[in-house]
């Protein structure tokens, strides 16, 4: 494995993921606490922060700086 290059992630996926599972917990929110549609000021917010939530996911770069190996057993400094 490669570990200069960074591990990927497929940003349409997360989006899409996240996005389903938003839908599913808000909707049993709806269903429990509303018993139907929330005020539209609910709905506006939420749409704003999945917006710029989506928006950071698609800018998101791997990381691709410098990689150390851990040391297996490193050598602290004594606290006496």
């Amino acid at each position: 494995m490669d570990h200069a290059a960074g591990s990927t992630m497929n940003r349409k996926a997360v989006i899409i993921l996240m996005t389903v599972g938003i839908f599913i917990v808000l909707s049993m929110l709806m269903l429990l606490f509303f018993e139907g549609w929330p005020p539209w000021p609910v709905i506006f917010w939420f749409a704003v922060s999945h917006a710029f939530f989506c928006a950071v996911v698609i800018r998101v770069k791997p990381f691709t700086g410098p990689y150390k190996e851990p040391m297996a057993e490193p050598e602290l400094p004594r606290l006496d």
